[in-house]
């Protein structure tokens, strides 16, 4: 059994996209993919392809038997992913369906399929010997309650093999309602060193407060480094030495889903390879930037692609 250096737990699907702008879902029309997807998926990728798989990676997940299925685990293995704790069931491997509307944002509808089936028993404790970073995101612990267990699980032999959380809430509204999932997020949140989340998400997690109040009181709560993501506008950067602000690049922007989940996963790679949290966020906005340059949740850009903008900039 290998044992990689950063696993993440969760959902692996296909998503399928309604071309065009403000198309409606009400009438039949033109749909692009299937394309490799889940939030974890699109994480674990990113953090192989731009480590340029010096980092060991591997995902704990369930799909279909299907052809869906097959088209995600080949993207993750050609990327260097390891997968082999994905169980496959058959079940159909999951799917999401998104529409663009005028003003930039997406709708989702969401079939769980597999994806919703993990549970405990596919948590192996001999998987984590060697795990440096643990990765969650909300998607995976909103998805099922037998999902949440099998997180939470992972997240105990993760901190007992002292490894480092890294926990993005990636508040879906079609997936969950906020509010009674609360105490899922603080479950997993108490144990986090580094979180990434967006505005929306703090205010949402926090209420109205001033950002700096609401940095500050997670820093004493002991998360070490906070990632606030800010699409176009780039990020901001907090830990106890300060703020680092991060641009995006200007870039003519096709498919803007996965950009999240890229930019976590380029962060944590560049982490593991003992860069600096400035460079790890340069490098991570670049690779998400470049991400929303092409269709499909996981184009995630290969290092050489991120070197080339490095050099003049």
């Amino acid at each position: 059994m290998k044992k990689p250096e950063v696993i993440t737990t969760g959902e692996i699907l296909v998503e399928i996209m309604r071309k065009g702008t403000d198309a409606s879902f009400l009438e039949p029309g033109i749909f692009l993919g299937p394309y490799p997807s889940g939030a974890p998926g699109i994480f674990i990728s990113a953090v192989s392809r731009i480590s340029q798989k010096k980092v060991s990676t591997g995902i704990i997940s369930v799909c279909g038997k299907d052809d869906f299925g097959k088209l995600v685990l080949k993207r993750l293995k050609d990327d260097g992913v390891d997968t082999s704790c994905v169980r496959k069931t058959e079940i159909t491997t999951g799917a999401a369906f998104v529409r663009y509307l005028p003003d930039g944002n997406r709708q989702f509808i969401f079939h769980p399929g597999a994806a919703g089936f993990l549970r405990p028993q596919d948590i192996r404790p001999e998987y984590f010997s060697k795990i440096k970073v643990f990765h969650i995101t909300g998607s995976s612990i909103f998805i099922s309650p037998s999902s949440f267990r099998a997180c939470k699980k992972a997240l105990g032999i993760a901190v007992k093999n002292n490894a480092i959380v890294s926990f993005d809430p990636n508040i879906r509204k079609e997936m969950v309602s906020f509010k009674q999932n609360i105490a899922k997020i603080n479950t997993f949140l108490k144990h986090t060193k580094i979180f990434f989340t967006t505005e929306e998400e703090v205010f949402l997690l926090f209420g109205k407060k001033p950002i700096n109040v609401i940095v500050e009181n997670l820093l004493k709560s002991g998360v070490e480094i906070i990632v606030i993501k800010k699409g176009e506008k780039g990020s901001d950067i907090f830990s106890e030495k300060g703020k680092i602000e991060i641009p995006a690049l200007n870039v003519k922007v096709i498919d803007p889903t996965g950009a999240g989940d890229t930019y976590a996963g380029a962060f944590i790679a560049c982490y593991c390879l003992g860069k600096h949290i400035s460079e790890c966020g340069k490098i991570a906005s670049i690779t998400a930037s470049l991400k929303c340059t092409r269709q499909g949740p996981m184009s995630i850009p290969e290092y050489k692609e991120i070197e080339k903008i490095l050099q003049v900039n």
